[in-house]
């Protein structure tokens, strides 16, 4: 069924409309909307190395967008280049533990935002009660956020185990 070139075609559609999603999802963020996109379709091309030229061609976006991309999503952990046996291209793929190391940034945002709102209300201790309830706010939504993210964490470490252990 593979071979057959119609099914083919609808499921590069198919992985094509998905990498756009994931693009505009990524825009509605703030973040770039390639980035995204090459996000999307790493995580459901075949073969899950692809190369620059590749991914230009998947995503039809310039080679110099596609490095750009490539390079932001390097340095945030996303994306790793990897070697193919007897080829002198680079190849790239989603890092693997990405949506792990997602958790993780949450819980660490959360904690650090918590933190900083607990040393504003040190600071600010002779601040008028609006100041105050305001930097409260901040530090009851992030402590609470922190705590929840961190047993999330948890489960999904737990669970983890538990499908390794299958």
């Amino acid at each position: 069924m593979r071979d057959d070139p119609a099914e083919r075609s609808a499921l590069e559609a198919e992985r094509a409309a998905f990498a756009a999603e994931i693009g505009q999802f990524f825009e509605e963020r703030g973040l770039p909307r390639t980035e995204g996109q090459m996000v999307g379709w790493l995580v459901v091309c075949d073969p899950p190395e692809q190369s620059a030229d590749d991914l230009a061609s998947a995503l039809g976006a310039s080679r110099g967008g596609i490095s750009t991309a490539i390079r932001y999503l390097q340095r945030v952990g996303a994306v790793e280049r990897v070697a193919a046996p007897g080829s002198r291209r680079h190849y790239y793929r989603l890092r693997p533990g990405i949506w792990r190391q997602d958790i993780d940034n949450r819980v660490e945002e959360a904690v650090r935002v918590r933190d900083l709102a607990a040393k504003g209300l040190e600071r600010m201790s002779t601040a008028p009660p609006e100041q105050l309830d305001r930097l409260r706010d901040m530090n009851d939504m992030y402590t609470f956020l922190a705590q929840e993210f961190q047993q999330t964490q948890q489960r999904w470490r737990e669970h983890e185990k538990e499908q390794r252990e299958r």
